[in-house]
Parts: C-alpha cells; sequence; structure tokens
C-alpha cells in the first residue's frame, strides 16, 4: 500500500471513530460536537504537516537520473 493510502485511511478511520464515540457517548449539545470536531481533525492536520514522504532510495535516483 502507498503512504499516501495509509495516511488517507488513518485519517478517515480516526474521524470516524471520534465521531461514533461521541454519537455513543449521547452528545447532544453543539459546544460538544464542536469539540469533538476540534480534537478529531486536530490529528489529521498534525499528521499531515509531519508525516514526510521516505527519502527516495538510491535505486531509485540512478532511475530517475537516467530518464
Amino acid at each position: 500500500m502507498q503512504t499516501d493510502h495509509v495516511k488517507t485511511a488513518l485519517m478517515v478511520s480516526w474521524v470516524l471513530v471520534l465521531g461514533m464515540l461521541g454519537y455513543l457517548s449521547g452528545t447532544t449539545s453543539l459546544a460538544a460536537w464542536t469539540g469533538l470536531a476540534i480534537v478529531s481533525l486536530t490529528f489529521p492536520l498534525i499528521m499531515m504537516k509531519l508525516w514526510r514522504l521516505p527519502a527516495p532510495s538510491l535505486s531509485e535516483s540512478i532511475r530517475d537520473a537516467r530518464r
């Protein structure tokens, strides 16, 4: 699986799990849902900023240079 697909799957599953937890806990107020939305979106935003692609290997660098 490519790195982008893993990142997307982790972000979507994180938001869905926190949404389910909010629903199952009986959250009814707008303030609670807003707080939950902020918490659920914070992790994916941090992950998008900090998760870098791995450095290309030597063989990939050689292959790209030959093109």
